[in-house]
């Protein structure tokens, strides 16, 4: 009866035990998938801004930006003067 005892004592440890184990790895295995998502969430904004990015320093901006707001523009042959 004693001997009955303590395995039945032991047997509820263990499955303790185990529905612990379990529950910590639910836990940790959901909060790698919302790491997962904000990874990936995170990997679209940087494309997203790597484009904004080459769009913004692109060759036509730059001078649509001096022509507009310097009034600058692309001097004609007589203009230039080489100086040595």
């Amino acid at each position: 009866m004693r001997l009955n005892l303590i395995f039945y004592i032991v047997l509820i440890f263990f499955a303790l035990a185990v529905v612990s184990s379990e529950h910590q790895y639910r836990n940790n295995y959901s909060r790698l998938d919302i790491e997962t998502k904000t990874t990936l969430d995170l990997k679209d904004e940087k494309t997203k801004l790597q484009v904004e990015e080459a769009d913004k320093s692109g060759n036509s901006r730059i001078r649509e930006i001096a022509g507009n707001k310097l009034n600058m523009y692309v001097p004609n042959p007589k203009e230039i003067k080489v100086i040595k």
